[in-house]
């Protein structure tokens, strides 16, 4: 049968798991082998064919003359190679008379059958695509059986079984791929988090690697389901912490309890606003949201102190958690500056962040919280795209922060503005703006004007259809007041 592969003592050698062959003496040889032949007795060497494996199968020790005759007769037959099933270890003349006749002589690791490894090395020499094809079907159904493991250590021991029927080693290598199409690849959602490095490059490891890999990606799935699964609970009681009446926080309260988050204790939030910097797809920006949440579990959870990560609408929302102070502060800084990067780094999102103050118990987080949305959504709508920006301790944000987390207050003041957005979004921003800029400036045409680079009678005008469409009385100091506040919170969420 014609020889489809190019199988030398080398190859041989490479493939170690499969095969447990070892060099005992003479050359790594690249020399084809033609035959594969086994032999009981030394007489039986006279009779294989030239260039041959010669296998010498038997479990009873062999003596060292009689070792220093086979590799005569191997030799003399230009053998390919030598292999002793029940050798380990050769006495010097037959490593002297090995090397000088450039003959291979191997050893079979403990526990190997030399009639398998017969059979084994045969079909490897004969078989070409087809056995390349038996060995990939071999690991495929090895690492579906190892895929339905549990535990820790489920990717280790699929990795262990698949080396062994593949004949080479596979690694799990933490670095993210940088080409999604690498054959290796390990994704998680559509994160790519790793990629399998075979040692051997032959044509079973390139059929089998996509299957493989597909399988790692489904335990690592499973693995940070189980790892973060606490965490994702824990995400959704924060989102109605945050977005709740403040009368449904003592049930909030009591399941918080439950969940093992201390709430009681000092919260630091950080609102990030995630971003596809390339397209404004809806389906890309869940995929980008999606990855960047990932990466921030991953990141954050190696961290010192208890950190939190949770999904609202398109943003992020980090809380750490832990004693109050100073400290405290400054590690959220820190850390979200540094996840901020590592999100950045691969170019397509941007990252609009709002950092709020320390607070403690369930209303501080909610205080915190709408600190760090109002100053991303301020950074947002003052073209400070990328940037984290931080509340103020005192002052105007933070008065219009504790007005946004309310949500009763929110909803008085969208009413307020409703009549002007029922006019459209483009005609809304206009009023929107001419309204605010007129009440900051003292209710003075001019200075509005000023403000908007308009001509005073076009602010005029604009107000008498502002004022007509809000039915508001502007000379009444209540009115004025609650529109201004109005206006602020607007602007200052985008």
């Amino acid at each position: 049968m014609p020889q489809t592969t190019r199988a030398t003592v080398s190859e041989l050698l490479r493939h170690h798991l499969r095969f447990g062959l070892t060099l005992l003496a003479g050359p790594d040889t690249d020399t084809p082998i033609q035959h594969v032949a086994a032999a009981d007795t030394l007489a039986a060497l006279d009779r294989v064919p030239t260039e041959s494996l010669i296998v010498i199968l038997g479990s009873e020790p062999i003596s060292s003359y009689e070792i220093d005759v086979a590799i005569r007769q191997a030799a003399a037959r230009d053998a390919a190679g030598l292999v002793f099933a029940a050798v380990r270890e050769l006495p010097i003349t037959a490593t002297r008379l090995a090397e000088r006749a450039r003959l291979p002589v191997l050893g079979l690791d403990d526990g190997r059958d030399g009639a398998e490894l017969l059979l084994d090395i045969d079909r490897f020499v004969r078989g070409g695509a087809s056995d390349a094809l038996a060995r990939a079907a071999a690991a495929i159904r090895a690492a579906q059986q190892a895929a339905e493991l549990e535990g820790p250590d489920a990717v280790r021991s699929l990795l262990d079984v698949v080396s062994e029927a593949l004949g080479c080693r596979l690694v799990l290598d933490e670095t993210r791929p940088t080409d999604q199409a690498d054959p290796g690849a390990v994704v998680v959602g559509r994160h790519l988090v790793a990629r399998l490095v075979p040692d051997l490059d032959d044509d079973a490891t390139r059929v089998a690697l996509p299957a493989i890999a597909a399988l790692v990606s489904r335990l690592r799935q499973r693995e940070l389901n189980r790892r973060f699964a606490p965490a994702l609970t824990r995400a959704g009681l924060i989102v109605q912490l945050v977005l709740c009446d403040r009368a449904q926080l003592p049930q909030l309260v009591e399941q918080a309890f439950q969940l093992d988050f201390p709430v009681e204790q000092a919260h630091v939030v950080a609102w990030l606003q995630v971003e596809d910097a390339e397209t404004s797809s809806l389906v890309r920006a869940r995929q980008v949201l999606e990855e960047a949440e990932l990466s921030a579990l991953q990141v954050l959870h190696a961290r010192p102190g208890a950190w939190h990560v949770a999904r609202l609408g398109g943003d992020l929302i980090i809380v750490r958690t832990g004693p109050a102070g100073a400290e405290l502060h400054r590690q959220v800084r820190t850390e979200v500056g540094r996840l901020i990067d590592v999100l950045t780094d691969r170019g397509d999102i941007v990252i609009t962040g709002g950092l709020g103050t320390p607070q403690t118990g369930p209303d501080g987080l909610r205080q915190s919280a709408a600190e760090a949305r109002v100053a991303a959504d301020s950074a947002h709508a003052t073209g400070r795209r990328g940037a984290l920006v931080e509340a103020d301790a005192t002052g105007l944000r933070r008065i219009l922060a504790d007005l946004y987390s309310s949500p009763l207050s929110r909803n008085l003041l969208s009413e307020m503005l409703a009549p002007l957005d029922a006019l459209g979004a483009a005609r809304s921003r206009v009023g929107l703006t001419t309204l605010s800029a007129y009440l900051d400036a003292q209710c003075s045409p001019t200075r509005a004007a000023e403000v908007l680079h308009l001509h005073p009678n076009a602010v005029a005008y604009r107000l008498r259809w502002i004022t007509e469409a809000l039915g508001a009385d502007l000379t009444d100091p209540d009115t004025r007041f609650a529109l201004q506040m109005a206006c602020r919170v607007r602007l200052l969420n985008g």
